[in-house]
């Protein structure tokens, strides 16, 4: 029964962050596989901080809200758990006589639990605010940001196969398990403030920006065997580390061919590298990570892009570092109705890709709507909101 609890509870755990906020900090972009370094103008700069210098002469201000979330148990880990747990209670309950089929249904039980260390539960899970002011002179914006990506596996305990002997004995229990359920968190809030710059270099414009932040980043960690663990246990201060850190994110692009079609961009978020301790030894190490995207434009209704990260995104703990291409396509019906699709890959194979679809709204320009959704391999599902004015 404590084993069916635990599959309940790390649902749970995956779901907790979500209260809070994610990686997904635009729904547009993620609607276009997470690409947004060249499209749209400064309502839409989160992603590249030089596309605040993009306006129409008569903006003034504007203000968007995004929250998102993406949960994936591609290896289906939680059936696995229910799975295992049915297994365990036939051992407790209808063991087999010793011999050949007790120990075969042990070595069953025994191969799930296996299993089961080598799955894990993955979140990605927030929002951002954006308010923007443009203006010739130095557009600028305030962005509140804050995402959460967490991770939840199991560590097999070799003990264990004499605890399930045991069980079938009826010598021990299910509350007779070693291994342990594990949980890595990383929480990130940032406050930044947002200006950019055009520059002309011999006759070729370019776009430059950035954004100063103040970070704060908690990290969990928590370990406990299965009979024992509690999700609401895991932001105990035993098992939580927290810090603040000054850092910057740069960004610049360019417009080339004759009629502007064709756009290079690149980002580098955290430029300010830091290492910061975690619960039980464990360590986060922030490192600059630099992007590069290029975009076409046909007219106002097709725009492509493909981006891709030259360097990985560390993990913590748990969650393993990341390296992604994404490629993205939006189709506009003038500028009130808009059409977008994408794909993502981590190309360091960490991570489910993600086949990715949404829709916009823009009445008059001026109010947007975004929705998206995402799906990838196994049972990996995300979806975001986007809400937005300007005037």
């Amino acid at each position: 029964m404590k084993l069916r609890m635990l599959a309940v509870a790390i649902s749970t755990t995956s779901l907790m962050p979500a209260l809070a906020g994610a990686d997904i900090y635009d729904a547009r972009a993620m609607a276009r596989g997470g690409t947004g370094m060249t499209m749209g103008e400064y309502n839409q700069a989160i992603y590249n901080p030089a596309l605040i210098n993009r306006f129409d002469e008569n903006d003034d201000f504007s203000l968007g809200l995004n929250v998102g979330v993406l949960a994936s148990d591609k290896d289906s880990m939680v059936e696995g758990l229910d799975d295992f747990g049915d297994q365990v209670e036939d051992l407790e309950d209808n063991a087999p006589p010793a011999g050949p089929q007790r120990d075969q249904a042990v070595d069953s039980a025994e191969q799930e639990l296996q299993a089961l260390s080598k799955s894990q539960v993955q979140l990605d899970a927030g929002g951002a605010i954006m308010v923007g002011l443009p203006n010739h002179k130095l557009p600028a914006a305030f962005v509140a940001r804050a995402k959460a990506s967490a991770g939840v596996g199991i560590t097999y305990v070799d003990t264990d196969r004499q605890v399930l002997e045991d069980i079938a004995d009826g010598l021990a229990t299910e509350d007779d398990l070693d291994s342990t359920a594990d949980a890595s968190l990383v929480w990130l809030h940032e406050y930044g403030l947002m200006g950019g710059h055009q520059f002309d270099i011999q006759g070729q414009a370019i776009d430059a920006g950035a954004t100063l932040k103040l970070q704060t980043v908690e990290l969990i960690h928590y370990s406990e065997t299965a009979s024992a663990f509690e999700a609401d246990d895991m932001t105990d201060s035993d098992n939580t580390e927290s810090h603040t850190h000054l850092n910057l994110d740069l960004g610049a692009l360019t417009r080339l061919g004759d009629k502007q079609q064709y756009t290079v961009a690149a980002t580098v978020e955290n430029l300010i590298p830091k290492t910061f301790s975690g619960p039980s030894d464990s360590e986060y190490k922030m490192a600059p990570v630099i992007t590069t995207a290029v975009g076409f434009q046909h007219n106002d209704w097709l725009k492509l892009e493909a981006n891709l990260d030259l360097t990985k995104r560390n993990g913590y703990a748990l969650l393993e570092d990341t390296q992604f291409l994404r490629a993205g396509a939006e189709f506009s019906a003038g500028r009130h109705f808009h059409f977008r699709a994408g794909y993502r890959t981590d190309i360091k194979s960490n991570v489910s890709d993600l086949l990715t679809a949404g829709i916009g709204i823009t009445p008059f320009d001026r109010f947007n709507l975004d929705l998206s959704a995402a799906t990838g391999d196994g049972d990996t599902l995300g979806v975001a909101l986007q809400l937005g004015f300007k005037i």
